[in-house]
C-alpha cells in the first residue's frame, strides 16, 4: 500500500532514522544546498554521506513499492518500442515488461499521477512501478535502445568480413573497435584479451572473474592491435618488448578509461585492455556482501582512533572498493582525512584525495610523511608494497593517527609474515595492528534462472555438511549469457587482533597457534563464509571451489 503526502517524511529524516546519517550531515548537506541548489538527496550522494541504494532502498521501504536491480533484467524490445528514449529519459523510467495486464515499468522517484497517465496513453496498460536507482535507470536505457538498433555481435561479425577481405587494407579498423568496446560494455567486461594464435585472432572477455571468448577474426586483422597501440599512445614500431599505454572513451554516454598492456610471444603481440569506468558507484558493506554480524565487527576497528587497518587478498578481489565503504561509516564531518592512491579510483569530496606521481618523487612512503604535517586523523595508503611504504604506515599508525591500507597475502593471519618480510619488527606489528580484512570475489547465482536441486555427496562432503537436502544454482539464461551466475559477491575473514593476539605477535608466536587463538575469539575462515552462502543460495559448490580451491580451511 502506497504512503499518503500527509505521512510522507522528508528525505533525511527518514534517512536518519534508519542510522544511515545523523542530523550533522543533514544540516551540512543544507549549507551545500544552498549554493548549490541540488536537491538533498543529491547533495547527500555527492557527499558520500549515503549512497544511491541507501535512498531508494529507504524510499522503496517507505511507499511501499518494491526494490528492483535493473542490471538484472533484460527489457523486452516490443515494450521499450512503446515509448521514444527521451520520454524515458527525461521521466527517468525503464518500461521492461508487460505482466498480468500490467505494464512493469522502474522509476527513480515517486510516481506522480501524470506520470502514470502517460505510461497509460502510450501502452493502454495501468503501469505497475519499482523503484530503481537513477544511474542505473540512465544507463540501462541508453544500453537497451543502442543495442536493439545495434545488433553488435551481427555488427562485428559484418566488420570482420569486410576487413578480412580488404587485401589492400583500405578499409579502417576504428568500426571494429568501436564495436568490440562496446560489446564488452553489453558484457560487463572487466578484460578484454586480444590473443594472436597460429591461425586465427582470439578476442575474449573476463566477466565477473571468468575469461570467456566472445568471437575469433583472421590473423590479418593483427592491425587491430596495432590501431589499439595507437590510439593508446605506443610505439607501434617496437614490437619486440612489452608496453604499456591508455586511452578513454565514450561508450552509451558514460566515460571509461582503458589502460592497455602487451607482451610478446611467438605468434605476436598480445593484448590486454582493462576497462575501467571513471565514475564508480561507492557501494556499502551490505551491498558488497558482509553479513551483518561482520559489518559491525568491521566498522569498530575503522573507528578506531589509532592504530593500521589491513585489507589483503589478490588483484582485483575488490580490495579498495572495500576500503572505500569503511571509510564511509567515519565521521567524515569530524575527521581529516588524506588519502595516497594509485589512482584514485572512489572520489569523496570530503576526503583530500591524491595521486601517487613516482617521476616527480611522490611515493606512497614519502606522501605519508609529507601527511603527518597536515594534522591528519586518517591516513588511506593505496598499497603497502616495500618495506619504506610498510615502515612510514606502521610509525603512523604508532603516533596516534589510524592508517588504512591494502596488502596482497593469501590470508588474514598471513598478513603477520607478510609484514615481518618487509622488515617491520614483530614489537611494532603487535603494537599497531588492529585488524585485517581478507576478500575473495565469488560470483553469485543469477537470480534469472535459479533453480534448487538435491547436491551430491561431493558437495556434501566439500561442505562438511551431511544434512544439506537442498542448494541452488543458475540453468543459464539470456541475462547471464548461460553461464548461471550475475555479478559477484565478497567471500571474506576478518581477524580482529586483541590483547592476547597481540601478544602472541610481539613473541613471533607460531602461525597456527595464532590462529587457534583467533578462533576461540570467534574468527571465523574465508571457507567458512563461504560455505554459508553456498548454503544460503548466493553462490554453488563449484565456484566456491574454483575460487577456494580443493583444498579447504579447517
Amino acid at each position: 500500500m502506497e504512503t499518503s503526502a500527509r505521512h510522507r517524511k522528508p528525505l533525511g529524516e527518514l534517512l536518519k532514522e534508519k542510522g544511515i546519517i545523523t542530523e550533522s550531515h543533514i544540516q551540512f548537506a543544507i549549507q551545500e544546498q544552498k549554493i548549490t541548489r541540488e536537491r538533498i538527496g543529491e547533495v547527500l550522494e555527492r557527499l558520500c554521506f549515503v549512497t544511491e541504494y541507501d535512498v531508494i532502498i529507504s524510499l522503496s521501504e517507505q511507499e511501499g513499492i518494491p526494490y528492483l536491480d535493473v542490471d538484472t533484467i533484460i527489457a523486452e524490445e516490443r515494450v521499450l518500442k512503446l515509448f521514444n528514449k527521451n520520454f524515458c529519459v527525461t521521466n527517468e523510467i525503464l518500461p521492461f515488461r508487460v505482466h498480468d495486464n500490467a505494464i512493469e515499468v522502474a522509476i527513480s522517484s515517486i510516481p506522480d499521477p501524470k506520470l502514470t497517465q502517460a505510461i497509460n496513453r502510450h501502452s493502454g496498460l495501468r503501469p505497475r512501478f519499482f523503484l530503481s536507482e537513477k544511474k542505473k535507470i540512465i544507463n540501462a536505457i541508453n544500453k537497451f535502445y543502442y543495442f536493439f538498433e545495434n545488433p553488435i555481435e551481427q555488427l562485428i561479425e559484418k566488420e570482420v568480413r569486410l576487413l578480412a577481405q580488404d587485401q589492400e587494407m583500405a578499409r579502417g579498423t576504428e568500426n571494429l573497435i568501436k564495436y568490440i568496446l562496446h560489446l564488452a560494455v553489453k558484457r560487463r567486461a572487466t578484460d578484454i584479451h586480444i590473443r594472436p594464435m597460429d591461425r586465427s585472432i582470439n578476442v575474449s572477455f573476463r566477466v565477473d572473474g571468468v575469461i570467456s571468448s566472445a568471437f575469433s577474426m583472421p590473423v590479418n586483422l593483427s592491425r587491430v592491435i596495432t590501431s589499439l597501440k595507437m590510439k593508446a599512445d605506443m610505439d607501434i614500431a617496437e614490437q619486440r618488448i612489452p608496453q604499456d599505454g591508455s586511452f578513454s572513451e565514450t561508450i552509451l554516454n558514460n566515460e571509461y578509461d582503458f589502460r592497455v598492456s602487451t607482451v610478446v610471444s611467438p605468434e605476436g603481440e598480445n593484448m590486454v585492455l582493462r576497462v575501467l569506468p571513471t565514475e564508480s558507484a561507492i557501494m556499502g558493506m551490505r551491498q558488497l556482501g558482509f553479513f551483518e554480524e561482520d559489518i559491525e565487527a568491521v566498522e569498530r576497528i575503522f573507528n578506531e582512533p589509532f592504530g593500521i587497518v589491513l585489507l589483503t587478498g589478490p588483484t582485483g578481489s575488490g580490495k579498495t572498493t572495500t576500503l572505500y565503504a569503511g571509510i564511509r561509516s567515519l565521521d567524515l564531518l569530524q575527521k581529516n582525512v588524506l588519502t595516497v592512491e594509485q589512482p584514485i579510483e572512489y572520489h569523496i569530496p570530503l576526503l583530500r584525495q591524491t595521486q601517487v606521481n613516482e617521476k616527480a618523487g611522490y611515493t606512497f612512503a614519502n606522501a605519508i610523511r609529507y601527511f603527518l604535517r597536515h594534522d591528519p586523523d586518517v591516513i588511506l595508503v593505496g598499497e603497502i608494497r616495500d618495506a619504506e611504504t610498510a615502515a612510514t604506515a606502521v610509525a603512523a599508525s604508532t603516533t596516534g593517527h589510524l592508517v588504512l591500507s591494502t596488502m596482497h597475502s593469501n590470508s588474514a593471519i598471513g598478513a603477520i609474515p607478510r609484514l615481518r618480510d618487509l622488515r617491520v619488527r614483530s614489537f611494532l606489528i603487535s603494537d599497531s595492528l588492529l585488524g585485517v580484512v581478507s576478500q575473495r570475489l565469488v560470483r553469485k547465482i543469477c537470480e534469472n534462472c535459479r533453480e534448487s536441486y538435491a547436491p551430491q555427496d561431493w558437495e556434501k562432503e566439500y561442505l562438511k555438511d551431511d544434512a544439506i537436502d537442498e542448494l541452488s544454482r543458475g540453468k543459464g539464461c539470456e541475462v547471464c549469457g548461460d553461464t548461471g551466475y550475475f555479478g559477484r559477491t565478497l567471500v571474506y575473514e576478518i581477524l580482529i587482533v586483541n590483547s592476547e593476539i597481540a601478544e602472541l605477535i610481539g613473541q613471533e608466536a607460531d602461525l597456527a597457534e595464532i590462529g587457534r587463538v583467533a578462533k576461540d575469539s570467534g574468527f571465523k575462515d574465508i571457507f567458512q563464509v563461504t560455505a554459508t552462502k553456498v548454503r544460503q543460495g548466493v553462490t554453488t559448490t563449484h565456484e566456491a571451489m574454483r575460487v577456494l580451491g580443493h583444498i579447504r580451511q579447517d
